[in-house]
């Protein structure tokens, strides 16, 4: 059984950023590069985002979830979130995913965590 806090780490933080870079270029007409810049990660990695080797699965099913990407997207490209708000502003998401029972990361009824 994974943890909540490798749940956060492998699967939703990468797919959060894999969201905000798409966001970031399709929203913004930034290249890979600027939008790695905003999001602190490499070029590389967006690329990766882009072409689904990371971040593979979907939030934007969740319309909050949606609307948080755009918000944080946003605030990124208009230079109003540094990176200590960006991980503040992705761990916020991050617990509206796990609070949401129609996830797919941890459905484990027993979870101390969850309770």
């Amino acid at each position: 059984m994974k943890t909540v806090c490798e749940i956060v780490a492998q699967d939703i933080l990468p797919i959060l950023r894999a969201a905000i870079a798409k966001e970031l270029i399709s929203s913004y007409n930034l290249n890979q590069g600027e939008a790695a810049k905003l999001l602190d990660v490499s070029q590389p990695a967006v690329s990766q985002y882009l072409r689904q080797l990371r971040g593979k699965n979907s939030l934007i099913e969740n319309k909050a979830v949606a609307v948080e990407i755009k918000d944080i997207s946003n605030k990124l490209y208009l230079k109003q979130m540094n990176q200590s708000q960006l991980a503040a502003n992705m761990c916020r998401v991050s617990k509206i995913i796990l609070d949401d029972k129609h996830d797919n990361f941890h459905k484990i009824d027993d979870c101390a965590a969850c309770k």
